[in-house]
């Protein structure tokens, strides 16, 4: 449910993407215990598809008895952005650019011959330059068409998982239909350097989890809430191993855990955000507003919720600057902001971008306390339900995307605004934009500025391929057919 990187990732339904970055005086294989090292080890993990209402410390049935720990002994980030869906969050978190600097707006389907623009310089680059050996493990998802987009060639030392959206956890194995011919194939791999190598590892028949982690929730008679309830408790066994496992091997002291959702929980997957509006695949906070902290020896202050702004792209400065490098030197979005979340100084961010999709006209920024969102199809509120409701929820039916890809409004004469207050009603239900002309004007003047300079959304523009068969590779998803 997550993937690590040492910088990490797991994959797109909830599985961590952990990423391990650690300094090659302090190599997290090495069984002995080292000399902490000047720099510090960074793990960054990152949840796929992990719902605000999800988790331990926001109240939820669901049990992660680690990952509150990890959060509790550091710095909960009560107002962490990131976007909609899986890939424009990862494309951030690598580039430290909003999605509409990088082009990456939509998911980078297996089948398209699409990916992040190799002219940008990747967070995984740019330690690799302070010194840092660098290393991901889980779901990639930011293109594999060709080399040059693979994880090996964007500053990884070694990448271990799968390079698409979504597979089986168990038997790595996904299907794709082009043209109405549907194949399923093994998307599973171990790449170092120029050598790539396709992991036949079968580990079980399982699609999701093994059934003695579900079973931990006797209570949850919904079978979609009850298998993610089980996903995610396997998630948080999972960090408690990574977590233990640097303890043992002298790492923890000097080390930075990170971690964060790339999206919003999807409700008819048995993910949940209430009481936040809305969920992945949406622009409300439901789909926006991510569960994220930081932890670790490291930070000064600890044991506190951080209440400032805090966007995905911030990460990639911030790690710079944790690392001794020069942010001021960086062509990214992110602001450098270690010593505000180790110190509990004010945030720098004051606004951002949840999204700028000139192609389909939507549209939705925060500037401080204010949201406005135009085009945005509406979305509810949606209560973990009883018994067997949540799988009646039918799938994105109130999104702007279709099987990932931002769609354009064309049956609406006028494009529907929204103006919230989300200091005053954070769960997105009191809608000012009529009765506040004079701050929609000032945010619509906001959104004019913010909608330049503009990438335009490089995957929607492109047709899926029939080159990307792994029929052509061995039945494995691999590159070099674009």
């Amino acid at each position: 449910m997550a993937t690590p990187v040492v910088m990490s990732a797991l994959k797109c339904l909830l599985i961590p993407v952990l990423c391990l970055l650690t300094h090659p005086n302090g190599i997290s294989h090495v069984a002995a215990a080292v000399a902490p090292p000047t720099q510090p080890h960074i793990l960054f993990i990152v949840a796929d598809d992990l719902g605000w209402n999800d988790v331990g410390w926001h109240g939820s049935e669901i049990r992660t008895p680690h990952l509150d720990e990890l959060a509790k002994s550091g710095v909960i980030l009560d107002h962490s952005y990131v976007q909609p869906i899986c890939s424009p969050t990862r494309s951030s978190i690598m580039s430290g650019k909003f999605v509409s600097h990088t082009g990456i707006q939509s998911l980078i389907s297996a089948t398209k011959p699409c990916g992040l623009p190799t002219n940008i310089t990747t967070i995984a680059q740019q330690l690799k330059g302070l010194g840092y050996d660098t290393h991901a493990i889980g779901k990639w998802h930011q293109g594999y068409c060709k080399e040059e987009y693979t994880p090996s060639k964007r500053g990884f030392d070694t990448f271990y998982g799968y390079y698409t959206g979504a597979e089986e956890y168990f038997t790595h194995l996904r299907s794709d239909t082009v043209d109405s011919k549907r194949w399923t194939a093994l998307d599973f791999h171990y790449d170092h350097g120029d050598e790539y190598t396709n992991v036949m590892d079968m580990n079980g028949t399982y699609s999701a989890v093994p059934p003695e982690y579900p079973d931990k929730y006797p209570n949850i008679k919904d079978k979609n809430r009850k298998t993610f309830a089980g996903m995610v408790s396997a998630l948080d066994e999972a960090v408690g191993n990574v977590t233990d496992a640097w303890k043992k091997r002298g790492l923890f002291n000097n080390s930075v855990i990170i971690f964060t959702t790339d999206n919003g929980g999807l409700v008819h997957a048995g993910g949940n955000n209430y009481p936040l509006r809305g969920q992945k695949f949406t622009l409300w906070e439901g789909g926006t507003r991510g569960v994220a902290f930081v932890s670790g020896p490291l930070l000064n202050k600890t044991g506190y919720v951080y209440p400032g702004l805090w966007h995905v792209v911030d990460w990639y400065p911030t790690l710079v600057e944790l690392a001794g490098g020069n942010s001021s030197d960086l062509d990214v979005d992110g602001f450098p902001m270690w010593s505000h979340l180790s110190n509990n100084i004010t945030s720098l961010r004051v606004n951002f971008p949840y999204l700028i999709h000139n192609e389909s006209d939507t549209f939705a920024i925060r500037v401080n306390e204010w949201k406005l969102m135009i085009g945005v199809k509406n979305d509810t509120w949606h209560p973990v339900p009883p018994e067997s409701q949540l799988g009646q929820v039918e799938l994105a039916t109130s999104d702007n995307f279709e099987d990932g890809e931002l769609l354009p409004e064309k049956k609406k004469k006028q494009p529907v605004t929204y103006l919230f207050n989300l200091a005053e009603d954070p769960t997105e239900h009191n809608d000012l934009s009529q009765s506040n002309p004079e701050q929609l004007a000032t945010m619509m003047k906001e959104l004019e500025n913010m909608k330049h300079p503009y990438a335009p959304d490089i995957c929607s523009k492109v047709a899926k391929s029939e080159k990307s068969n792994p029929k052509n590779f061995g039945n494995a998803y691999s590159h070099g057919w674009c």
